[in-house]
Formats: C-alpha cells, structure tokens, sequence
C-alpha cells in the first residue's frame, strides 16, 4: 500500500461519514476565501492559488476510486486552520450559513438570513400588531390600565392584560432581535444557541408583567422609573429580563436582612473585637518587655558584671525577633561565644 494515500474503509457509514468530513473542509474553505475576497481581507495570494490547486485535487465524484491523497487533504486542513485566523471572529460555520449563493434559492431570505433571525422578525411583526389592535379598543385606557389585577374584572381586565402582554413581547423580540443580529454582522452566527432566543422570549414576556403589575408602584417611586406608566415598564421589563431579575433578588436579599438582621452590625462587632484581642496582645507584649528591661537593670548590680549583662541582652535581642533571625543567630552563637568583650 502507498504510504503517501490511504484507503477509505470499506464499511459504506464509515466511508459516507469521512467523504462527508473532506466535503465539509472543501466547502467550508471555499467559503472563507469566497468571504475574505469579497470583504477586502488580507490573504496571501499563493494561499488562495494553493487552495484552488487542492480543491481540484480532492474533488472526488462517486464513479472514482475510493482512495484520496492523504498528503493534499492535510494541506487542505492546514489551509483551512489559515483561512479561520483570517476571518476571525467570524467562523466557518457562520459563513456557510450565511453565503449568499446559498440564501439565494430560499424563499423567505428577505424576511433574515437564517431560521432564527426570521422567526423572530415574525414575532415582533405579530407583537407590534397585536399592541396596535388591543390599543383600538375602548376598554384600554391609562384610566382602566392604572386599576390593576385587584381593582379590575372581566374584559376590562383581560385586553388591559393582553396589551401589557403584547408590550413585554415587543420589548423581549426587540431585545433578542437586535442580539442575534450583531452574530449574523460579524458572521459568528452559531444555530446551537437558538433554544435561549426562544427562552428570552418567554422570560421577557413574564418579566414584562412582572414588572408593570406584580411589583407594588412604591417600589419605583423617587427615581426615573415612577415616571413610567405601565406599558413602558412592560417594554423594559421585556426588553431586560435580567434587570427584573436583579430587582427580585435584592428585594429577597433586603428580606433576608430584616429577618437576620443588619450583617454590617455583625462585622462592627467582629471587628471590635479583633481590635480589642489587637490591644490587649500589645499591652501584654508591653509588659514582657518592661519586665525583661528590669531584669537587665537588676543584672548590672550583681557581681557578675558585663558578662552576664551581655548575655541576657543577647536573649531579649533573639526573643523579639522573627523564629527565622533567631535559628540564624543561635547558629552562629559557638562561632562569637569565645570573643571577649570590649
């Protein structure tokens, strides 16, 4: 057998699985140099003649021998970890769903370029009309929007609803909109994030209500948002399902407190504490010496004289300092214990 090619397996789903994996390099790399000539990247030019050469080598068709050059497909791949740098941030993928030549036979292309970016364009075209046709009924006026769950029945209270509804499914469908499409500018698009669009969606319509009907009015008065009326908060309660999120957290947190009581009470008293332990050490520490400093003073009395005025001052120096200068000191002790004093 040939060193320089190898042979496909004969089994038909591994042989289908590694043709298709030499399809989706070929593809993707014809993609990525489609793209970087199209946008005026920087490519050099011998990579692009390369890979024109390597495409034409590796073009297989199902009446040809099953063996494929082995060194021409390890370019190929090399080539394409090249082209990858090149149109970073944008990937392969991205690109591939994004080729115009591939957009060109679908027919709701102009509605966006891929599944997600149409359906939500969809809901936010159905969300603006239902927010235009529940705004039409008589029922739905700040006087009636203004009474809320409690003070509300019956139609009234139900199109009141739906507007609100409407208006948080707006905000969420702009907000997941306009997020999706800064991935389809750059062409970083990746489809296994479309579940959490869907989501966000759900998430802002809750929030929304959440916002404009659950939360009591007090809570946003004193600051810009007590301004707002109810379709407004519903929008940013859609458009932010975090924020609404962060609103709920802090006032659990704030529930927390009252029921635990103020934590910066607990640490004033921790840290008195440690300030207390702090001052007594010292005063301690103050008292070790002043009694070691009387102890040398009753030494110079006595008859041994400078000697062992010398080796006590020797003990007090090595008990004050760090263990580290203490082992170092005793080390060198035999070596200065013969000298005479001065």
């Amino acid at each position: 057998m040939n060193t320089d090619t190898f042979q496909l397996s004969e089994d038909a789903p591994g042989r289908l699985h590694t043709q298709d994996l030499i399809c989706q390099i070929q593809l993707e790399c014809q993609a990525m140099a489609s793209h970087i000539l199209h946008q005026g990247l920087a490519i050099a030019p011998e990579l692009v003649a390369r890979l024109a050469t390597l495409l034409a080598a590796t073009t297989t068709s199902p009446d040809q021998d099953e063996t494929t050059d082995l060194a021409a497909i390890f370019a190929l791949a090399e080539i394409h970890g090249k082209l990858t740098t090149a149109v970073a941030p944008a990937t392969p993928q991205g690109i591939m769903l994004l080729d115009p030549q591939r957009l060109a036979g679908q027919r709701f292309a102009w509605l966006g370029p891929v599944p997600l970016i149409r359906m939500l364009t969809v809901t936010a075209m159905v969300f603006l009309m239902a927010v235009m046709l529940t705004g039409l009924s008589s029922e739905v006026s700040s006087k009636n929007i203004t009474l809320g769950l409690l003070e509300s029945a019956g139609d009234i209270l139900l199109l009141n609803l739906l507007f609100l509804l409407f208006c948080a499914g707006l905000g969420a469908s702009f907000a997941a909109l306009f997020q999706a499409h800064r991935y389809i500018a750059n062409s970083s698009y990746d489809p296994k994030y479309d579940a959490s669009y869907y989501a966000r969606l759900i998430l802002g319509v809750i929030a929304g209500l959440i916002l404009s009907e659950m939360l009591p009015a007090q809570l946003f008065e004193g600051n810009s948002l007590g301004n707002f009326g109810k379709p407004a908060l519903a929008i940013l309660g859609g458009f932010s399902s975090t924020a609404v999120y962060h609103i709920l957290h802090r006032l659990i947190e704030t529930l927390d407190a009252l029921v635990r009581g103020d934590p910066s009470a607990q640490y004033r008293s921790s840290l008195d504490t440690y300030k207390a332990q702090m001052l007594a050490d010292r005063a301690n520490a103050k008292n070790e010496l002043a009694a070691q400093l009387l102890a040398l003073q009753q030494t110079c009395h006595t008859e041994s004289g400078p000697e062992l005025l010398r080796q006590r001052l020797a003990e007090l120096t090595l008990s004050m300092l760090p263990p580290i200068y203490t082992a170092a000191a005793q080390s060198s002790t035999p070596a200065t214990s013969g000298s005479k004093s001065c």
